[in-house]
Order: structure tokens, then sequence, then C-alpha cells
């Protein structure tokens, strides 16, 4: 044993007799005859015991009591106390902390030598106690630090994420969402931070109980392999979108950027279709030219044929001949319609009034109208900008996408034209006068969608596949563009951009 006991009895005798015990039970014992060597004794050395008298002169034992455990709180202390200070004894242990009292003289040895060695397992155990508190709350104090650094770390991820323009999501390999950006955020229109955190993307994003069909993300997270592919707008899916993938180590999860690419798609659409139909003009145009010849040839011998004082054709060959005239003259107005499509602009601009414009065109369709029951419906903003333009060009392009929409809704339906001024989809900050014709027709199949303006194509039984090819070279010489939503069964839309005058 190696626990120090300090004695404290103004009576030596006593003070021997308990020194000796002690000592004899391996304790290591110091002895002291009044309160203020104790004290002075206490302050010197650390002792894991002290057994003290109540009664004794200048310093008693309580005071002793209050001032060893302002030195060391985990000081065990023992009473000795005749039976006429019992009272105080009762007191040192409720108020000041004491282990537990001994009667003088001691009757038996083995009550001194029980409650020293409780006193001082006890000490043992707060001292244990102590030393695991004190583990404890480094650990704790440890893992705040961990925390904090965390979410110093989370905080500036989130402030990197946020820093970025387009949306960007954190996924577990699970499907839920870790982090959004604040353009993830606005993307979802998710105005709070937590809508969307720890929820699987599926359930909260679209209301299903599996991963979408067709989702390419949860074979993207179980391969680890950075992925790019192009998808239908997922919250609007009439555009297009760019999703880039980004892995996570030992397959947790991975970023994922979405980049709308509406506008650079249909930019590029509108280059590929220019480019196209410059191209089929200069080949259509050389094509047309070299049937223009024989074609004359053909009507010269065919009103040679028709002279009766040289020919006798009979009934039947005069029928032959005229329907033979009759092919001559269709096949030279498709030649004249190539060849308008293919010359280049000579087009006298001015300013146009797209509103009165319409307006004018419209009058030459209500008996149309009337005939094929469509109603028509105009919404055209007053105090519109005027464009820069050719008035017979532009009439043209509004009767070519009257004529679409009326042979498309066929039996009836209702046709809106529209106006309004913004900024142009297509050109940044551009101010643009805007041309919205929609009908209640058919619509058009998606697979047709690429070459609606395409020379010569065309899904009537008759017609040649030029108006809408004319349609989109004259805008395209007016500096504008034009785009269309359709869908089968559902109708079209028709939206042409031309330039405010300003902008010209």
């Amino acid at each position: 044993m190696n626990e120090k006991i300090l004695i404290i009895d103004d009576e030596p005798d006593v003070m021997t007799t308990i020194d000796k015990i002690l000592t004899e039970e391996g304790y290591k014992v110091k002895s002291a005859l009044s309160g203020k060597m104790a004290i002075e004794i206490l302050k010197a050395e650390n002792f894991d015991l002290a057994i003290t008298d109540v009664r004794m002169p200048g310093m008693d034992g309580l005071e002793v009591i209050r001032q060893a455990k302002k030195l060391d709180n985990f000081l065990e202390i023992i009473v000795l106390t005749g039976y006429g200070t019992i009272e105080n004894a009762v007191k040192a242990l409720k108020d000041e902390g004491a282990f537990d009292y001994l009667t003088k003289p001691l009757k038996e040895i083995d009550d001194l030598l029980v409650t020293v060695k409780k006193a001082l397992e006890k000490r043992r155990l707060r001292l244990k106690n102590e030393e695991l508190f004190n583990e404890l709350e480094k650990e704790v104090k440890e893992r705040r630090k961990i925390q904090k650094r965390l979410q110093k770390s989370k905080t500036l991820l989130q402030s990197v994420f946020d820093g970025i323009s387009e949306p960007l999501i954190l996924l577990h390999r699970n499907m839920t969402i870790k982090i959004v950006n604040k353009a993830a955020r606005k993307y979802y229109k998710a105005l709070e931070f937590q809508d969307l955190i720890d929820k699987s993307c599926y359930r909260e994003l679209k209301k299903l109980s599996k991963p979408c069909e067709g989702c390419k993300i949860p074979s993207a997270i179980s391969s680890s392999n950075a992925i790019t592919f192009t998808r239908k707008g997922f919250m609007d899916p009439d555009s297009l979108e760019q999703v880039v993938t980004y892995p996570l180590e030992n397959h947790e999860g991975l970023i994922m950027r979405i980049r709308d690419i509406t506008k650079e798609k249909r930019t590029e659409e509108q280059l590929i279709r220019a480019d196209r139909l410059s191209s089929l003009g200069q080949l259509s145009g050389g094509i047309a030219h070299e049937i223009k010849n024989p074609l004359t040839g053909i009507r010269l011998f065919a009103d040679l044929l028709s002279d009766k004082d040289k020919f006798k054709l009979g009934s039947h060959g005069a029928d032959i001949l005229n329907e033979i005239k009759d092919n001559v003259n269709k096949i030279d107005g498709i030649i004249k319609r190539v060849l308008d499509f293919a010359k280049p602009s000579d087009e006298s601009l001015k300013q146009v009034d797209i509103n009165r414009l319409i307006q004018e065109n419209i009058k030459l369709w209500s008996v149309k109208f009337r005939k094929s029951k469509i109603e028509l419906k105009l919404f055209l903003t007053e105090n519109l900008s005027h464009v820069q333009g050719d008035t017979v060009s532009l009439q043209q392009l509004i009767n070519n996408l009257v004529i679409n929409a009326i042979e498309a809704m066929g039996k009836g339906g209702v046709l809106e034209i529209k106006t309004f001024e913004t900024k142009s989809s297509f050109h940044s900050g551009r101010d643009v006068v805007i041309i919205e014709l929609k009908d209640t027709g058919s619509g058009i199949q998606q697979e047709n969608m690429k070459d609606i303006f395409t020379p010569f194509f065309t899904t009537k039984t008759s017609g040649t596949g030029l108006g809408l090819a004319i349609s989109h070279q004259i805008i395209k010489r007016h500096g504008g563009v034009i785009s269309l939503k359709s869908h089968p069964g559902e109708g079209t839309t028709f939206k042409i951009e031309l330039p405010c005058l300003s902008e010209k």
C-alpha cells in the first residue's frame, strides 16, 4: 500500500496508537499535533486520507476539514470524537463533507481499519470517476472541435457550391440528396435548404417509389465512372439539359451538374438549318436552271403540235396535249418558286408595323376561316416597336404560316396570333418583336421536327415542301429566327423573333 494518511490530534497517546496501527497495515503515516500544523503539512504534501480530532485548541477539527477540502477536494476525512461532541461529528459529515466518524477511545481496531479502508476505496472511486469524466470531457471537446471543423468545411463547401451558377447536387449512393447549391434550390423550386436534404430525389421531386425509368445516375454511382448525357428537362420537359457526373471515392455517390442547353441547341439547329438551306438553295437553283432549258423545249414542241393546220391529233390527242401543257406550267411554277428561294435578296427594306401587317393579311383570310370553321383570336400588343423589313416578304411569311395552320386544323379549330416585345432567347440582350401563331391542329410528329424547314420536305399528299423553307429564308434575311413547339394531337406553335428597329 502506498496510501498516505495524516493523523491530526492534540493528544500524543491517541495519535501514536493510531499511527502504529496504520503503519503496521502498510500505510504511510504522518502526524500533526494541531490543526494549524496539519494545514501546513497538507499545503506541502498530498495525502489520501486525514484522521482528525474534532475538539482541539486553536483550529478545531471542523475548520481543519474546511481548509483541507479547499486544498484537496478529493481528500477523505475521518473524524475522531468523544461522546460529548458527536453532534459536531454529525455536522462534519453533513456540512463539511467528512467521510465518517469514530468515537474515542477506540474500542475495536477493526472499526478503525474497516473505516479507513472504505474511505480510501471511496477516494479511489472518486479519482477514477474524475479521470473518466476528464477523459469524457476531453473527448467531447475533441468531438466538438471535429464537428466545428466539419461544419466549417461543410459551410465552405456550401459556399463553393453556391458560387457556381449552374445547379449542383451531391447525391449519396442510396440516391438521397446531401447538398444542393443555390442554383439547384431555385431549379427545383425548393425555397428552404432542408426541403431536399437526406431525401430521395425520386421520392421528393417526382413522387415515385423507385428511381425514374431510364435514369442513368444509379449506374454512374455503382460504376464510379464520370458520365455526360443529354435529357429532357427534369422540371420542364420542353427544355433540354446536359448532365455531367463527378463520382466520389469508394462508390459513395456523385456530384451532378445540370446545364440548360436549350438555347445552345436551338442556336446550333438554326445554324445547321441555315447552312443546309443555303447549300440546298444553291443546289436547287442550279438544278432548276438545268431543268428550265429542256422544259422550254417541251413547251415549244407542245405549241407546234397545237398547230391544227400542220398536225391533226384528233380529240383524244388534243386532250393529251393539253395535259402536257398543264403539267409543264406546274413544273414551271415550281421552278419559279425554287429560283425565288435560291436567288440573292433584292428586297426593299423599310419601317414595318407588324400589327398592321397582320391585320391587313388576316382580312384576306376571313372567308376561308369562316368556311373552315376556324375561330381567330388576336392578341396584338399596343405600341409595339417597328421592325425594318420588306413588306411583301413579311406578308408572304405570315401567309405561309396561316396556310399551314388552316391545313393542319382541317375541319375547324382555333388560331391564336400574338405579338409582344421582349428580350431575344437566342441573342443575349437584343430587343425583339415576337410573332406567335398557335393552332389546335394535328401537330407534328417528333421525328419530323428536324426536317420541317428543309426544302422539298412535306408530309402532305400535295405540295412542294417549300413554304416553310422560304419562310425560314425570309426570317433569316431579316436578322430573325424561327422556332416551334408541337405535339401530335395538341397543335403547333410557331414563334418568330424579329429585331426591333433600334436593334437592326
